[in-house]
């Protein structure tokens, strides 16, 4: 039996989003593409250790991706809220 077996397709689509989060980070890594605030942060949280500094990165981008997507989402709330007032 599958480990996802009793999962529901929320939580589904939720492990499939944050996993598609992570490998977003991953190939940002990889090629050199990081956030310099984020870098800077995860090592200075990681003691100067670029292991742990990359481990870290990934975990702070993803919430980050996070932030942004939220962000984004309340913006274009909001957007849609006004033009429906503006047409009322």
């Amino acid at each position: 039996m599958s480990q996802y077996s009793g999962t529901s397709v929320h939580e589904a689509h939720s492990k499939a989003v944050e996993e598609r989060m992570y490998a977003l980070a991953t190939e940002e890594l990889t090629h050199g593409a990081v956030r310099v605030g984020l870098w800077a942060k995860a090592w200075s949280m990681a003691g100067g250790n670029n292991r742990e500094a990359k481990a870290r990165y990934l975990a702070l981008r993803v919430e980050m991706i996070v932030a942004e997507q939220t962000l984004h989402s309340c913006v274009a709330d909001w957007r849609l809220r006004v033009s429906m007032d503006r047409a009322a």
